[in-house]
């Protein structure tokens, strides 16, 4: 019984992770997009898409092997969103406003948070089945 349990745990919490293996983040600061993975590896070679509200693509260009893509300085149209589609699927995009005024971090976007209640979760997860198999 003990095993099951285990077994289930083990599945819950493990297989979701593997198909989540990392996300694609954009930020913005001074004048420059910062294409990231969730592993903070940089996102080389991943391709910047600026359109306008109507979905006409207006600049298409790739960020370099840092990550970053600096914004030019004349832009033709009325941008509306960057979009960034990295290698393997990854996509995301950000509004021209907050690529213009900059982003900052938020609190999930730091690693040390997501460990920490990634510990809480597994070990509170731990604890209870831990205390459903000692009931019987």
């Amino acid at each position: 019984m003990k095993i099951f349990f285990f077994c289930i745990f083990g599945s819950i919490f493990l297989l979701p992770s593997l198909s989540n293996a990392h996300g694609l983040y954009v930020s913005s600061e001074g004048g420059k997009l910062h294409a990231n993975f969730s592993d903070q590896s940089p996102a080389a070679g991943a391709v910047v898409t600026v359109v306008d509200e109507d979905g006409i693509v207006i600049i298409r260009n790739i960020v370099d092997e840092k990550g970053i893509w600096t914004l030019p300085k004349d832009v033709e149209g009325e941008p509306e969103f960057v979009i960034v589609e990295a290698p393997g699927g990854h996509l995301t995009r950000i509004a021209w406003q907050e690529v213009l005024q900059g982003t900052s971090k938020g609190f999930f976007d730091y690693l040390s948070v997501r460990i920490a209640i990634g510990v809480t979760v597994l070990g509170g997860g731990g604890f209870i089945i831990r205390r459903l198999i000692n009931k019987s």
